[in-house]
């Protein structure tokens, strides 16, 4: 399966990208989202979030907009500008017969500038280094280049962000535009092939949960009381195995081992309706979830992490990391709020109200193509996933379908005398 990569910028970046990563293309599938102005960055990382396994920016402002935002947990890497980025425009300058020594430059530091003239055995008559943040409009920092050329301190400007490199051509300004070399766009896409297979392996450790009654506190010391709350928490458990498409076995008087992925774990809102039907049901227990690149390790750290959630009052969960990091406790009162904004959010709401389904029901469908990994599923693989009838499972993908937020994408027949499959891609 190919790493599908996101690219943010504009327009001419965009294609360098793809030029530069054509050698790629059998391991890696480019998704573009060009923009006009950086600000559309966020909203471009939005859309891209759940089509891809990691976003490349053409340059730190996009990158830094979207990071400040925190509206993707997909990795995202940029394009950095670095003092070869400039070798390039500064020979473009000397063969069209322009004086190349005196410039003002944006995106690269003035040490990395100097170094790399040093290396070349070229001095500077003079280097103006233009400073911004985030927030500069590309027509204030066209600005303060035209202002060091009026002032006849610089002769050109070399500037990493194309619309402020189009304003100055427009005004008759000598300007160039600085792009990543080939080896660090080859090198930074490599990078984000890397981290998004390390992310992907890291979906699919293996995650151990040991839940245990606890017979103080709520619940009854009686053994009919207890063996009914035993009864009750096992339907619970049962349920949330589904959600997060685990198996449970019991171990014991009072504890059961529940296996699954990381991937599937993670999501939060599986382990939020546990914890609040343990709560409504009177039924108190703790937990210690572990992860690990085994079964042993992982059920290692998970009696580490229920260690520490015995000793905690109340329904609660520890987590102990492959690294032996630990975090807990987590209840029911710490999550319900995090469960409240997805609920809420606005694009659920907007699906929502698109396809007719409860905000809950998007949410649910939502965590199902997040734990499976993949957006393509047939009517019995979607209702086993979300434990309905396949005749529901194939009315609610129509209607998702007619609201277009899935499409047919395939037919398919297990065998040459079966009956062809439709394949649904969600598009959530």
């Amino acid at each position: 399966m190919k790493t599908r990569i996101g690219l943010i910028g504009p327009r001419d970046s965009v294609r360098r990208i793809l030029d530069a990563g054509s050698r790629y293309e059998s391991t890696v599938e480019f998704v573009t989202s060009v923009y006009e102005r950086k600000e559309e960055s966020v909203g471009l990382a939005i859309a891209l979030d759940r089509e891809v396994d990691a976003i490349l920016f053409s340059g730190i402002i996009p990158y830094k907009l979207v990071s400040y935002a925190n509206v993707t947990d997909k990795p995202c890497l940029y394009l950095p500008r670095v003092g070869t980025c400039i070798v390039k425009a500064l020979w473009d300058m000397r063969d069209a017969g322009e004086s190349f020594d005196r410039i003002s430059v944006d995106s690269i530091d003035r040490e990395t500038l100097e170094e790399t003239a040093e290396e070349l055995g070229f001095r500077f008559g003079n280097l103006e280094i233009v400073e911004y943040e985030e927030g500069t409009s590309y027509e204030e920092l066209a600005e303060m280049h035209a202002r060091l050329i009026a002032e006849g301190r610089v002769d050109a400007a070399l500037t990493g962000l194309t619309k402020t490199h189009d304003i100055l051509r427009a005004r008759g300004l000598r300007c160039h535009k600085v792009y990543p070399t080939k080896y660090i766009i080859r090198d930074t896409i490599q990078k984000a092939v890397y981290i998004s297979e390390k992310n992907k392996f890291r979906a699919y450790q293996i995650a151990v949960t040991i839940l245990k009654l606890r017979e103080t506190g709520r619940n009854p010391v009686s053994e009919y009381g207890f063996l009914r709350l035993r009864n009750e928490f096992e339907r619970l458990m049962i349920d949330y195995a589904k959600r997060v498409l685990g198996s449970v076995f019991p171990s014991g008087h009072d504890k059961y081992l529940l296996f699954a992925t990381r991937g599937s774990m993670e999501d939060e809102a599986g382990l939020e309706t546990l914890l609040e039907s343990a709560e409504r049901a009177g039924i108190d227990f703790c937990a210690g979830l572990g992860y690990g690149t085994t079964a042993f390790n992982a059920e290692s750290n998970a009696r580490k992490a229920l260690d520490r959630a015995k000793a905690t009052e109340g329904c609660n969960l520890y987590s102990v990391d492959v690294d032996g990091e630990i975090i807990g406790p987590v209840s029911a009162e710490a999550r319900s709020f995090r469960y409240s904004l997805a609920e809420t959010d606005a694009e659920v709401r907007a699906v929502s109200a698109a396809t007719g389904l409860s905000a809950a029901y998007v949410t649910k469908i939502r965590s199902l193509v997040r734990m499976a990994g993949k957006d393509r599923f047939d009517v019995e693989e979607f209702a086993a996933g979300l434990d309905i009838s396949e005749r529901s499972a194939r009315r609610i993908l129509g209607g998702i379908a007619s609201a277009g937020k899935a499409v047919v994408v395939a037919m398919e027949s297990r065998s040459k005398t079966g009956r062809p499959r439709r394949l649904y891609e969600i598009r959530l």
